[in-house]
């Protein structure tokens, strides 16, 4: 089962910062997740639309531009980064899922991640609950490995993945069984588990036949 850490390692430093991902890899990860948003044609990795949560910003992200963002304190005196600067952590060392946020954001994670080569391409995934970027990613590349976000209504989920050809379908723990997992795997799909922290659930998961898991916490694994 993949080792997925969460916005790195969010449960040990602040999360989707490189501090984050250095700790996730240090913690020997398979992966690390992260989100991205578009602001001036800048991708940055953040999660929410706001800052108040994750930095000393406040308000709406769309308000600030990227220079001003820059500037904030994403915790512990970490800057928010781009997805470069995260790729140029991860790449080569362990695999990255790219969290599409925000609209407008898969032609410049596209153009990213075609500059890698065919072996590092590999190592990464393109995930969102925005199906329309995820259509808007396989128009550019058809070979990118795309990951469906679910959260509910499986069978709308399960269908955009066919219709995706996705490589995953990433649904959360409050729904997931032994037969979503039967079903992915029967359908060729890899399935894998967010947000995942509690040792038994972890245990739980492993024991249904999932092929990863999300985790805050990603040595728990």
């Amino acid at each position: 089962m993949l080792m997925i850490g969460h916005r790195g390692a969010m449960g040990y430093a602040p999360e989707n910062t490189l501090l984050s991902i250095h700790k996730a890899i240090e913690l020997d990860v398979d992966c690390v997740e992260v989100d991205v948003y578009l602001v001036d044609k800048e991708l940055i990795v953040i999660h929410d639309d706001t800052l108040d949560r994750t930095t000393n910003g406040h308000g709406k992200l769309a308000n600030y531009s990227f220079e001003e963002l820059r500037k904030l304190d994403a915790g512990q005196g970490q800057q928010i980064p781009t997805l470069q600067e995260v790729i140029d952590v991860t790449c080569g060392v362990i695999g990255l899922n790219v969290e599409l946020k925000g609209k407008g954001t898969a032609t410049g994670v596209v153009n990213l991640v075609s500059k890698l080569s065919q072996k590092e391409k590999e190592q990464v995934i393109i995930s969102s609950f925005l199906m329309s970027e995820l259509m808007a990613v396989l128009q550019l590349d058809k070979y990118l490995k795309i990951g469906v976000l679910a959260s509910e209504n499986m069978k709308r989920s399960f269908d955009w993945a066919l219709k995706l050809n996705a490589f995953s379908i990433n649904i959360s723990q409050q729904v997931v069984t032994s037969e979503l997992i039967g079903r992915a795997h029967q359908l060729g799909l890899k399935l894998y588990v967010y947000t995942v922290n509690e040792q038994a659930d972890i245990n739980r998961i492993k024991e249904m036949g999932a092929d990863g898991v999300f985790s805050n916490y990603p040595d728990r694994l």
